[in-house]
């Protein structure tokens, strides 16, 4: 999949419904379980979340790209009951990330490491218009924060059984996160929480290591 260059406001790019989404093709990507048993890691954060195999019922993700040169907007869709409020201690909302590389080596099956960190976009239903923007070096280091300079925009509609969502943020060089220009490629990993599986941090389905996209110039 390339993203693709258009002639868009940021408005029209972040509504999932509009044609600037519909009238496109979409790539659809296999989710799959995050491997958590018998990780040291993940252990040694959470024995109970180590243990944990019944999470990844998300196995699908449909996603396109476009940018109009100054903003980069991804449209992830994925089919899912809605799952939006926390009532009670043992209720989670559903949720998704888009995670970005900031070094050649990072990985995003470790969520990166100390010296190879990751950035992401991260979504939870319960959350107005603007998504966390987190950075990682390595399972349960996320520290996520929402920039009032440079924050992530994101718009969600729950239609027909599926989420349909949006995430973009401007393309310009930020210190600490990932950067984006028109005709050159971006790396990309993808990540899916469903709150009614009772997911919630490594309790996830997610698409494996980072695959490269091209932004058309």
């Amino acid at each position: 999949m390339e993203i693709k260059r258009v002639s868009a406001n940021v408005d029209t790019l972040l509504n999932p419904q509009d044609a600037v989404w519909l009238n496109r093709d979409s790539e659809n990507v296999p989710l799959i379980p995050t491997p958590l048993n018998g990780n040291p890691m993940i252990k040694k954060i959470s024995p109970f979340i180590e243990k944990s195999t019944d999470h990844g019922v998300v196995t699908e993700l449909s996603i396109t790209g476009a940018h109009n040169g100054d903003f980069l907007a991804i449209r992830l869709s994925w089919a899912s009951e809605k799952h939006a409020e926390i009532i009670d201690l043992d209720e989670f909302v559903d949720g998704a990330a888009v995670m970005f590389p900031l070094t050649a080596k990072a990985s995003a099956f470790t969520m990166g490491s100390e010296s190879d960190p990751v950035n992401a976009w991260y979504w939870k239903a319960n959350l107005k218009d603007e998504a966390f923007d987190v950075v990682a070096r390595g399972y349960g280091t996320s520290a996520r924060a929402k920039s009032a300079h440079d924050p992530i925009a994101c718009r969600a509609v729950h239609e027909g059984g599926r989420w349909h969502l949006v995430m973009g943020r401007e393309m310009g060089p930020i210190q600490g996160r990932a950067g984006f220009a028109a005709g050159y490629p971006t790396r990309v990993a993808f990540a899916v929480w469903d709150g009614g599986n009772r997911e919630r941090s490594g309790r996830k389905s997610f698409s494996g290591e980072f695959v490269s996209l091209p932004l058309e110039p």
